[in-house]
């Protein structure tokens, strides 16, 4: 039986999938455009046609997944506990997203910057620093607050969670909470009641 050619979106959904199916075996290092073309059953020529890089189809595959793990803001009535909820749904996410594979693409992606891009990307406006923003939010709604805390505070959980990426520790719910308790709670008692 002959396979019908794949086309247009029908093929880049096929190839994302199965990117995604090596990310889950496979660490980014070793992964090759060869290996992503023969698991897609088509060549690396329609692979380059639509990505320039293998970091570009694995981050491309990886978006696609995105969606699937839309953290909860956590509110529990205590900041403490609703950033162990966070960081719990963030290690949760991180492991179905097998990022012990994807440690590489990170390395090659931030390696690739200087350190002034590397902080204009950590700005406030990322995913993780909006969240915890709500939650110190909530704790004012709550009249928790005894003093406004400055900007670059409700940057510290995402450059722990960097920072975590990059060392030879295995990312386990119980290293976050202590990350909570020893980190970040010392800082932010400051400016609770």
């Amino acid at each position: 039986m002959v396979q019908k050619r794949r086309r247009g979106q029908q093929l880049e959904n096929d190839i994302l999938s199965a990117t995604l199916e090596l990310i889950a075996t496979t660490k980014y290092e070793d992964l090759t455009m060869d290996m992503i073309a023969k698991n897609a059953s088509t060549n690396k020529n329609v692979l380059y046609r639509r990505w320039d890089s293998k970091a570009d189809i694995v981050l491309a595959a990886l978006r696609t997944q995105i969606g699937k793990f839309n953290l909860e803001i956590p509110d529990t009535g205590n900041v403490q506990k609703d950033l162990i909820k966070l960081f719990d749904e963030i290690v949760t996410a991180m492991s179905q997203m097998n990022y012990q594979n994807m440690i590489g693409l990170a390395k090659e992606r931030l390696g690739s910057i200087t350190l002034g891009e590397y902080f204009d990307k950590l700005n406030q406006d990322n995913y993780l620093t909006q969240i915890v923003k709500k939650i110190f939010d909530q704790a004012r709604v709550r009249g928790d607050l005894k003093a406004e805390m400055p900007q670059q505070f409700y940057n510290i959980p995402i450059l722990l969670t960097l920072d975590s990426l990059f060392d030879d520790e295995p990312i386990t719910k119980q290293r976050f909470h202590n990350l909570v308790n020893m980190v970040l709670m010392p800082v932010y008692d400051r400016f609770l009641k």
